[in-house]
């Protein structure tokens, strides 16, 4: 853990992602990297997929609005 003397942004960096704070006895932040078979915890970077996602998600709803749900209100002709 961080020590008073290299800042109190250090020390509480230190403490935030201190293994004692966030993880149980006996597991480290290694043991959450994964075994070697290719199988293992999502990482923080995985929430970056969540983006292009959300975007995609956005435009069809966008295209819906502005092509289908105006002529389905419409009695056909």
């Amino acid at each position: 853990m961080a020590t008073a003397a290299q800042g109190p942004l250090s020390l509480l960096w230190g403490w935030l992602w201190s293994e004692r704070f966030w993880l149980p006895e006996n597991v480290s932040w290694a043991d959450l990297e994964g075994p070697a078979d290719g199988y293992g915890y999502p990482h923080g970077r995985h929430i970056l997929s969540v983006f292009p996602l959300a975007a995609g998600i956005f435009f069809v709803r966008l295209l819906f609005e502005r092509v289908q749900a105006i002529l389905l209100p419409q009695p056909p002709k």
